[in-house]
């Protein structure tokens, strides 16, 4: 027994923007490749406080140990890295959409998840 139909879940759905999937299908295919950049994207930035939250909380902890401090610097930079790279994979892909004129990724941008 089915409760909701495929179709209305798929138009009912706020992320997708209410595409109709009937008619337009590179519209739909532009919506869901821009909501799984943005689900990336977000689990990108969780991924990134988590960790510059564990360098944080090894610099703390090292207790004045040069190796373990030095060890909490290094994941700290390597937490600042993966942001910036994060950041800039958003802006190249933003920049060749918008060069070759890809809807899906030239008008891309990050629908923040809301109540």
């Amino acid at each position: 027994m089915k409760l909701i139909k495929p179709v209305q879940a798929i138009v009912n759905n706020p992320v997708l923007k209410n595409q109709n999937i009937s008619n337009n299908s590179t519209g739909y295919m532009n919506s869901v490749i821009q909501s799984l950049i943005s689900v990336l994207f977000i689990f990108g930035l969780i991924y990134f406080v988590y960790h510059f939250i564990l360098a944080g909380y090894k610099m703390i902890s090292s207790q004045g140990d040069p190796k373990k401090y030095e060890e909490a610097q290094h994941a700290l930079l390597y937490s600042l890295i993966g942001i910036a790279i994060i950041f800039s994979v958003f802006a190249l892909l933003r920049l060749i959409g918008n060069l070759f004129g890809i809807d899906g990724l030239g008008k891309l941008e990050i629908n923040w998840p809301s109540l």
